[in-house]
């Protein structure tokens, strides 16, 4: 069974924003199921182009769970636990929660946002947020774009050349990242 990989908004933005060398979103596309919610697909659209959304959003999935109660009262809880997250990062977390985690469909949830990332344990384990989901939560997938990039490296998607240029392309962006992970993306392809 495939393996989906729910994009939040930062993931996709660093696919068409920061890494511009590599088609990122067709490269996961050829391994993955992209899937991401509409409110991702909302604020995405506020940063770019309707040309770059059409072109880019074309393979991803964008499901739509307002109006499905359990998504409603769980998202509506973390925003107003949660108000320094944005909306379409808690959007894409739940998507991967209820739709994948707890029905045991194969997935990761994507996302370079370090202060939901941090954020995951203490929310899969509050007491409320459980109440709300109504099931003991054993086991949350997620990385970020990085992660990813280096699980399709390893699949041999990437030539030595490419992690180069992906590298090239994120350290002449906005993108934070690490010495350290800098170090361990060079080592991916050989």
């Amino acid at each position: 069974m495939t393996t989906s990989k729910i994009l939040d908004n930062t993931a996709i933005s660093a696919f068409i924003n920061e890494i511009r060398s590599i088609e990122m979103i067709e490269v996961c596309r050829n391994e993955y199921i992209l899937v991401t919610t509409d409110c991702v697909q909302r604020e995405t659209s506020e940063r770019f182009s309707r040309e770059t959304i059409d072109i880019n959003y074309k393979n991803i999935n964008v499901f739509r769970k307002t109006g499905d109660k359990k998504y409603d009262q769980a998202l509506d809880y973390l925003v107003n636990r949660y108000p320094y997250l944005h909306e379409g990062e808690l959007s894409a977390f739940l998507l991967a929660l209820l739709d994948y985690e707890l029905t045991g469909n194969p997935y990761f949830f994507i996302t370079d946002d370090r202060k939901m990332r941090e954020k995951i344990c203490e929310i899969i384990s509050s007491e409320v947020f459980l109440k709300i989901i109504g099931e003991a939560i054993h086991n949350y997938h997620f990385t970020g774009t990085i992660g990813l990039i280096k699980r399709l490296c390893q699949k041999g998607w990437f030539s030595e050349d490419d992690i180069k240029l992906i590298i090239s392309d994120i350290k002449n962006s906005n993108f934070r990242i690490s010495d350290k992970l800098i170090g361990e993306l060079s080592g991916c392809s050989k």
